[in-house]
């Protein structure tokens, strides 16, 4: 098994860095290719491991997917009709799988589709039952049999009005791609307003679609009759971006991303200013430079615009190292500290009550073997053995390659001392 050894302390690094493709709008966005009769081509693409378990999940639908890496471009042709039947055995390694059960909906609805649930995580239970509500809205049924959700209309989908009882990313993007061919109109409120709904959203309008807000969190989708072809540029990806900045961070260096929308990190930048980091904007690059007095902070996850989930992690293995007491709230899953035993093995100082850790930073972090339990876990272990003093080891690493782009490939770039071990 394949592991990390990260040789620390790095100190004060100086380096700039590209941007990959938002693996979280690629993956709805493959999804979404379902719903067209041609083909579809995808532009900035980041060839990480779940993107490539999504390409084997589509073409055992039935579509065929030509990968062109040298130009960072997926093609997508449908050229017929797709099988109606999710695999658990993909659904189980890609929570994003169920994404597929919006266009297959809208594409074939009053066809029976079968979707194995992919049941908890190790972040805790992710709930599909919004995502069938939402399409229950729209006339949808659905019966629970062996492990597989079965969905089908047998009258046809017709537009209606819906609201999601807590905002879901997920959610949100399964009933708009499920509402694309409706009968009339669907009113769609609370929704998710995250960059990569945002996304879909635009690729789907470009291609023929007709979806517009009619508020912060409201939508109104009027059904067309077909979508044939669509060609869009994936986003950059805003948890990588911040992730790579908080390695600056953590080494009280300079670093610079490159390709990035910094309006997706507004909340996250405003956060590594008040601990003291200097922070400049120059079109869609971001650089972090070093700070001369770190400050203690209090945080709180939630929905976009607020502090990503996916980005609590990175920032904390950060406050691990910031002078005081800082604290932070996690609003959106309930087990997501699963980093927070590694970090300290290393030495690092926190305790964790409910949905809050509370974190006092420490002068110095020691090297430690660690084992990974999931994605932004992974980085988080990365950072504090960045910074430890010593060899450490990062076990189970296939967790952050499941969306990290060439990670040890960019660590090394911006300097830092990592291995790759079998």
């Amino acid at each position: 098994m394949k592991r990390f050894l990260i040789s620390g302390p790095n100190r004060a690094i100086k380096s700039e860095i590209d941007i990959s493709g938002a693996k979280n709008s690629c993956l709805p966005l493959m999804a979404a290719s379902i719903l067209f009769k041609k083909k579809v081509i995808l532009r900035n693409v980041p060839f990480v491991q779940d993107v490539l378990t999504m390409k084997d999940l589509l073409i055992s639908l039935g579509s065929k997917v030509e990968l062109i890496k040298e130009k960072k471009t997926i093609k997508i042709t449908n050229k017929k009709k797709h099988k109606l039947i999710v695999p658990y055995n993909l659904v189980s390694t890609m929570r994003a799988g169920v994404l597929t059960m919006g266009p297959l909906l809208a594409r074939y609805p009053k066809n029976k589709i079968r979707v194995a649930l992919g049941g908890g995580c190790a972040l805790g239970i992710r709930d599909t039952s919004w995502h069938l509500s939402g399409f229950k809205s729209l006339g949808a049924d659905n019966t629970l049999s062996k492990g597989y959700v079965n969905i089908s209309s047998k009258k046809g989908l017709k537009g209606n009005i819906f609201k999601f009882p807590k905002i879901t990313v997920t959610g949100s993007s399964n009933l708009i791609m499920a509402s694309v061919f409706i009968k009339g109109v669907h009113i769609i409120k609370n929704i998710s307003i995250e960059p990569e709904v945002k996304d879909l959203i635009k690729f789907l309008n470009n291609s023929g679609a007709d979806i517009k807000f009619i508020g912060k969190r409201s939508l109104k989708i009027r059904g067309v009759d077909e979508l044939v072809n669509g060609d869009h540029t994936i986003i950059g990806d805003r948890i990588e971006a911040f992730s790579y900045l908080c390695v600056g961070a953590m080494t009280n260096g300079r670093i610079k991303v490159k390709k990035i929308n910094p309006n997706y990190l507004l909340t996250e930048l405003n956060i590594l200013k008040k601990i003291g980091y200097k922070i400049t904007i120059n079109g869609n690059s971001i650089i972090l430079s070093p700070a001369k007095k770190l400050k203690s902070i209090s945080i709180k996850t939630g929905p976009w615009p607020k502090l990503a989930t996916d980005n609590m992690p990175i920032i904390l293995a950060v406050l691990t190292k910031i002078p005081g007491k800082s604290t932070i709230e996690e609003t959106i899953f309930s087990n997501r500290f699963m980093a927070v035993p590694e970090l300290k093995r290393m030495g690092a100082k926190i305790s964790i009550k409910k949905n809050k850790a509370f974190i006092i930073g420490q002068k110095k972090l020691n090297a430690a073997d660690c084992i990974s339990s999931d994605l932004r876990t992974t980085f988080s272990i990365i950072l504090g053995a960045i910074s430890a003093e010593g060899s450490s080891t990062i076990s189970r690493i296939y967790h952050g390659l499941r969306g990290y782009e060439n990670l040890q490939p960019k660590l090394k770039k911006l300097g830092i001392k990592i291995k790759l071990k079998k």
